[in-house]
């Protein structure tokens, strides 16, 4: 028995709800795509508004984002539409919009959604 794709259509037109989340210094548009509990794996679309700032933080688990729309600041670099970062687990980072307008991206974790504020490194 083939199991039946998760297809989502024009996900840069997506309405997403917003969400208040630690590192944030304002709500960010956050919309659950996907969860697999035999998995754990969770997938969201994510939008940072333009001129949003971040503290850094840690997920316990690894996570791939990948860019739509806009420019992503990730750990100190700008990456771009089309654009992919995957980070390991427990490791401290920082992403953030760069650039004048909003960021949207596809974030795919490994393992449940959480997140801790952590103290920036160095």
């Amino acid at each position: 028995m083939s199991a039946t794709p998760l297809v989502v259509r024009n996900l840069a037109a997506l309405e997403l709800p917003t969400r208040t989340l630690d590192p944030y210094d304002r709500p960010i548009g956050l919309l659950s795509l996907h969860e697999d509990a035999p998995s754990g794996v969770e997938i969201y679309l994510v939008e940072y508004p333009a001129g949003m700032q971040a503290r850094w933080h840690r997920h316990p688990s690894a996570h791939t984002m990948l860019v739509l729309r806009g420019e992503l600041m990730v750990n100190g670099e700008v990456i771009g539409t089309g654009s992919l970062v995957r980070y390991p687990a427990d490791e401290p980072m920082h992403h953030a919009p760069a650039g004048d307008g909003p960021c949207r991206f596809v974030i795919v974790f490994e393992g449940a959604f959480d997140v801790t504020v952590v103290d920036e490194p160095g």
